[in-house]
This record gives C-alpha cells, structure tokens and sequence, in this order.
C-alpha cells in the first residue's frame, strides 16, 4: 500500500465530464495560497466548480477510507478517519432504536424531528475511529489523506 496526500487521479467518472486531478488540486490551493486569496479552492470556485469537487470526495468516500482534516463550525480543526464505503460501515443490528426517535407499530425506527433538506455543501460520513456518523462542510475542508493500493485484485 502506498500513502498518499489527496489522492487518485481519477476515482469517478461522471458523465465523461473533466475528472479534477491530484495534481490540480494541489496546484489550485498553491496558487490561493501564493495569491493571498481568503479561502479555499472550493470557497473560490463557481458553482460548477464545487459541484466537481464534492463529487470527487463524495467519490473518494465511497470507494475508500479517507482522513478529512477540516475546521469545525467552533473554530477548532479536527481530523478524521471517514467512509462512505458499505463494505466498512458496521451493519445496524435489527430493532435499534436510536436516541432521537421511536419505533413505529411495525417496528421500525422513526426519527421525532421533521427531516431537514440536505445541505450540498455538507456530507454525512460515517467516522472509523469513533463508529458513528458525523458530518462536516466542503468549505471548511483544508486537506484529505487517503490510502492507495496498487496490488492487483
């Protein structure tokens, strides 16, 4: 296995639409950064631009485990261990009520709040180290690890 900072050249394919790569990535953030500009690549792109930069993590998450290194909504910077990944999520045993909702006459769990829309520039994953699912924002991202194996399968 080999280590690698924000990683895969090309995970997704969407469409035949442009894949961003590691490489422009990294030249991206350089540049804001030799630039003085205020925030990120992802702060600073169109619409269209977040909108590939979302699918390529959103990409990395599924098919991997990745680190997200990003700032929380408290200001304090947070590292963590994530995947969207079936194969690494633990499977929910059957009839588990979680805390936030009850269970319906058919047994299943429904949720006591009214169900927000989802923020697009927001992801829930699901965190390896603590075992639950968190969430942080694509603007507040400021690195991504991941693992890459390049053994034949």
């Amino acid at each position: 296995m080999v280590f690698a900072e924000v990683v895969m050249t090309t995970v997704i394919k969407h469409l035949g639409e442009h894949i961003m790569t590691t490489l422009d990535w990294e030249k991206a953030e350089v540049f804001c950064l030799l630039k003085n500009a205020p925030g990120t690549q992802y702060q600073e792109a169109d619409e269209a631009g977040q909108a590939e930069i979302r699918a390529w993590v959103k990409g990395l998450l599924i098919t991997s485990e990745i680190t997200v290194d990003f700032v929380k909504a408290d200001g304090t910077e947070r590292s963590m261990r994530c995947t969207l990944d079936s194969n690494r999520i633990p499977p929910v045993p059957a009839g588990t009520i979680f805390k936030s909702s009850t269970a319906n006459p058919d047994g299943l769990a429904e949720s006591k709040k009214p169900r927000k829309q989802p923020d697009p520039h927001s992801v829930r994953v699901f965190d390896t180290e603590k075992g639950e699912w968190r969430s942080f924002r694509f603007d507040r991202l400021q690195k991504i690890t991941a693992e890459l194996d390049f053994a034949a399968k």
